[in-house]
């Protein structure tokens, strides 16, 4: 039984308790306060974070931008020139110059047939600018794709540097690693040049004979002074018709379809190598990230074997262009001796014959001509 003079002393011990628990309540939450707002002001940490803080999106938009600038050009002029052969299979009744021959020439002013007649040239003249349009796209394209290359080099040897402290034989094993990739980009690199300048060179010379295909149509509609009756137009139209297909066929022959196949092959094979470069960032990431440099880091010690796919991928690219251009790279080596002027004037005098049109035209013809 508790004395009635204990009873003050009971009180008092409960009410300084309960002021200790309040004061420990008090300093606890300001701590945690404090802590909140300290870690609000720390960088995000990226090294040694969990493995979902780090992104795996290291590809540049600007390349996957290019790709898609690429295939699409391809595309339209691809789409441009198929539907040309096809109107010439149809005799050109599907074109601008539809019915120059028919029943309703004689309805038709001198204008209008005119107008008709540049309206093949200036197809021509459209597929000239198709085809400089895609070399310019596919060109950069491939710029984009090396410095891509060098850029997730870049990357890659930030990953390490991040760290405070590495083992020696880790360091050692990187230095290994990185000289194998930079050695994989040059190669890379010189793969990518020789598809592009054969690429280039294509597309220039079907552009360039395009375009003074177009001139010539031109020239001879503005000064050789056409006449307009029936039988000149139909011998006119007989022989643009001829000579059209002619130059189309040797202008777009084979070596423009090899530059399709050359540029979505070489295209393919690049983005896979880039998207493997990547993962390589995303899995050095995680080797650091985790630690326990003796089983998640396994792929530093052998860096050839780590990338001996990725350079079979290359050397299946490398035989393929030997293949599919028909040239060494000693033949290569020739080409490049000559100037562009030379290689483009060259292809031009195979496709348009030596004095053309005066040459190739009959003299029935030459009569419905003013001069």
């Amino acid at each position: 039984m508790c004395s009635f003079y204990a009873i003050p002393y009971i009180k008092k011990q409960q009410n300084k308790n309960t002021s200790n628990i309040m004061m420990t309540f008090v300093k606890t939450f300001l701590c945690l306060i404090l802590m909140c707002h300290i870690d609000a002001l720390k960088p995000p940490i990226r090294i040694g974070a969990p493995a979902h803080s780090v992104s795996g999106d290291h590809i540049s938009l600007e390349f996957y931008a290019a790709l898609k600038n690429g295939n699409d050009k391809k595309n339209n002029l691809q789409r441009t020139l198929q539907n040309f052969i096809e109107t010439l299979q149809k005799n050109l009744s599907t074109s601008d110059i539809l019915n120059v021959g028919g029943n309703n020439l004689d309805l038709e002013s001198g204008a209008d047939k005119l107008a008709r007649l540049y309206g093949l040239a200036d197809y021509f003249e459209y597929a000239s600018e198709m085809a400089s349009s895609f070399g310019c796209v596919a060109e950069n394209f491939f710029e984009v794709a090396k410095n891509e290359s060098v850029n997730l080099l870049q990357k890659l040897r930030q990953v390490p540097s991040a760290q405070r402290y590495l083992p020696t034989k880790v360091k050692m094993r990187l230095t290994d690693y990185f000289a194998e990739m930079e050695y994989f980009h040059v190669m890379l690199s010189e793969v990518i040049d020789e598809a592009l300048e054969y690429i280039v060179d294509t597309l220039r010379s079907t552009q360039t004979i395009f375009m003074r295909y177009a001139d010539v149509q031109r020239e001879i509609l503005r000064m050789w002074n056409l006449r307009l009756d029936d039988w000149c137009i139909n011998a006119y139209v007989d022989f643009l018709q001829f000579w059209s297909t002619e130059i189309f066929k040797c202008a777009s022959r084979k070596d423009l379809s090899v530059a399709y196949d050359v540029y979505a092959t070489t295209e393919t094979t690049t983005t896979h190598i880039m998207r493997q470069l990547e993962f390589r960032i995303q899995r050095l990431y995680n080797c650091f990230i985790f630690g326990g440099y003796q089983i998640r880091c396994t792929f530093l010690y052998n860096p050839e074997r780590d990338f001996h796919a990725l350079f079979s991928k290359l050397e299946d690219l490398q035989q393929y262009l030997d293949i599919k251009i028909k040239r060494g790279r000693i033949q290569v080596a020739r080409t490049r001796r000559l100037s562009e002027g030379q290689k483009y004037e060259k292809t031009y005098k195979q496709c348009i014959p030596k004095k053309f049109p005066e040459n190739q035209m009959a003299d029935s013809l030459k009569q419905c001509f003013y001069f």
